[in-house]
This record gives structure tokens, sequence and C-alpha cells, in this order.
């Protein structure tokens, strides 16, 4: 099958494309020919070695873990799923990824495609949807009535996490350049502000939670401003001493998503019910994933970004 995957860590000119073996699937894993392959800031932050001293990975690594397709194969202890099954995943970033044309994923990860969306659309949801999904009802503990503040809302998982806060019965806050202004307003918000020429803490206050989907600017120790007491701080890239945020009344967590086919149905439901939109920015086919990458570091991308590997 075809693969993209790195034999050494570095920049985009890592990225090989070539054949390599379809993998084999255990007992209880499905393998899923993947039509389409999300791209997130993980998959060059992986490729770059961010993670190489974590121990998850061994080289060579195929990259990708949002996938969406058809299910190939089921393994002897298979029961939920038949061959032909329309799905979609977020497999463990741990494993070897979905910028293949197959990829063996442990079935209790997977769940049915939303019925709503093409396969290419959905391999945009996985990762990003679930990061948003699990910081917000878990770790912000979210609830009707909440007012949220979200900081990067026009980003993969901000825009996401403003549209499930908002089906939730949340009063959204959105952060992002005044150039995205129309589009985050469009996902739902009820207050917008450009960071670039605001200062959020000058203008909000008392507000139950901050999901900081971005980093650097000493985003989480202003945000600890604007929190009322008891509230939650939940960011998902820089950390910071929890005491800290105690001592001011606030419960922080530094959030670390992880693959759950339940969390997945949800956000399928809300997809179908017509309460989340997925964005897309640009498809390109799986030839062009030096391309990819480069529109996701420049994160100016606005929507979700797409590999067309059935192409």
């Amino acid at each position: 099958m075809q693969a993209v995957y790195i034999e050494q860590y570095g920049n985009a000119k890592q990225l090989i494309l070539a054949d390599v073996a379809q993998p084999a699937i255990s007992a209880n894993q499905v393998l899923i020919k993947v039509q389409g392959a999300g791209v997130n800031p993980v998959d060059w932050m992986v490729r770059e070695g961010f993670l190489q001293d974590s121990g998850d990975h061994q080289l060579p690594l195929i990259l990708g873990w949002d996938a969406a397709g058809d299910v190939a194969q089921v393994g002897t202890e298979v029961e939920n799923f038949n061959v032909g099954d329309a799905v979609f995943v977020y497999a463990p970033i741990s494993e070897q990824g979905a910028y293949a044309e197959y990829i063996a994923v442990d079935s209790a990860l997977v769940a049915a495609k939303p019925e709503s969306l093409d396969t290419l659309t959905a391999a945009a949801v996985p990762l990003a949807a679930t990061t948003a999904w699990q910081s917000l009802m878990e770790g912000c503990q979210l609830k009707a009535g909440d007012k949220v503040l979200i900081h990067n809302a026009a980003g993969g998982v901000g825009s996401f996490a403003v549209q499930i806060a908002k089906a939730h019965g949340a009063y959204v806050i959105g952060t992002a350049s005044a150039a995205k202004e129309a589009y985050v307003r469009g996902l739902g918000v009820d207050e917008f502000i450009d960071y670039r020429s605001q200062r959020f803490e000058d203008v909000i206050t008392d507000v139950d939670a901050v999901l900081a989907a971005v980093g650097g600017d000493d985003i989480l120790q202003r945000s600890l401003q604007v929190i009322r007491k008891d509230g939650n701080l939940v960011s998902l890239l820089d950390d910071m001493d929890a005491d800290m945020a105690k001592q001011q009344g606030v419960n922080f967590q530094r959030w670390w998503v992880m693959p759950n086919a339940e969390d997945l149905q949800h956000i399928a439901e809300l997809i179908d019910n017509g309460e989340i939109k997925v964005n897309i920015d640009t498809v390109f086919p799986l030839a062009q994933v030096e391309q990819a990458h480069a529109l996701s570091e420049s994160q100016r991308a606005c929507g979700k970004i797409i590999l067309n590997v059935a192409a």
C-alpha cells in the first residue's frame, strides 16, 4: 500500500511517499481502507521530533491519526462492525498513523461515520472534535448557562469547541484575529474579541471556564484574572503550576486528549442534528503532503486540512 512516513525527524523534506506493507490486524482490530486523513498540528510536531523523547514512537513512522473510510477486514473477536461499514476514528498517536491506504485500529476506538458527512469531510473531525469535547465536558465541566471563553476560536479545536459549547447552552466568547471575525461569528459566538487590538482581560470578567486552545503570550496567567472563584482553566498547549491557579481560586488542568469512540458518537449526533458544521480549508492529494504540512504550520488555515488518500 502507499503511505507517507518518516525515517528520521526534521522538516517536511523528511516526508516519504512510498509503498509499504499493509498492516495485519489482531483479533480485536478492524482494518480501515482510508479515504481521508485529517492533518493536525500534532502531525508536524511529531515529524519535527517534539515527542521523540516520549518513547511512544519507533521509526519508520506513518504520520496522521485522523481517519475516515470503510471497514475492509474485521478481527475474529470483533462484533460491532462489518466489512463495508463507513467509519471514522481518532487513532492512538503512539501507533502507526493514517497517511496510508490502510490503518489497523482497535475496534473499540472506532465509530460510525456521521451520516450527513461525506467520507473526506468526516476525516476532519475525530482528533480536533474529541479534544474540544473532552476539554469542555470533562475539563471545564461545561453545563447549560455557563459563560465560556475560548482562545483561538478559529482554530481546528477552537471551532469545534465553540459549536459544542453552544449546543450545550453555554454563552461563548471567542478570541481570534480580526481577519477571522466573520468566520468565528459564523460558528455562533456570543461575543468576539480581536486579540491583537484588545486585551481580553480588559473587557470580560467572571467567566465560568476558559479553554486555551493556543499557547504563548502569557495566556494562562492572564486568563486567571477573568475566571470566577472555583471556575475552570483548561490548556491544550502550555502548562502552569496548578497550585498557583488554586491560590487564585481557579481549577487548572493541562488537558491530554484520549481516543474515545463514545465521544465520537456524541459528536456525530451533533453533526447529524445540524448543531456542528465541519469547515474545510483545503483538500490535498496524498502526494502533496508537504504542502498540507506547510499550511498547517502557517496557522493560516481557516478550517480543517484533509489528505485525500484515495485520490
